[in-house]
């Protein structure tokens, strides 16, 4: 990334910050001068006591309708008539198995040769 695409990355994050602290700061500016708003009024009267009517409905309120549910019936009973065959056991015979036959591994002579070059490099 080249030097100029740093600092404009960096001067976005700055603006991106700048921009998120100033909603904050205006949002609570709004709600302290609503706050500060209904403390005035109500310092002005406190005797008065606001009170809210309802409002009349336009239809006739209608009584409560109570509706029953018939519960399900309960399930018959099944009876089992014929129960399950009777299950014997057999033994397992036994596994015969022969072993496999013993194999010597291969012998890999390594011939490395002395860090002075003496020896003739024999495997002796």
């Amino acid at each position: 990334m080249n030097q100029i695409h740093r600092i404009g990355l960096g001067v976005a994050g700055v603006a991106a910050a700048l921009t998120v602290a100033g909603a904050l700061v205006m949002d609570g500016y709004v709600t302290a001068g609503k706050d500060l708003a209904q403390v005035t009024a109500s310092q002005q009267d406190p005797t008065a006591i606001t009170t809210v009517e309802p409002a009349a409905s336009p239809t006739p309120s209608v009584d409560p309708l109570t509706i029953y549910v018939r519960p399900a019936p309960i399930p018959p009973v099944t009876h089992v008539t014929k129960p399950a065959p009777v299950v014997t056991l057999r033994p397992v015979p036994p596994v015969t198995w022969t072993p496999a036959p013993a194999v010597t591994p291969p012998v890999i002579h390594v011939i490395v040769p002395t860090p002075s070059g003496e020896g003739g490099g024999t495997d002796d």
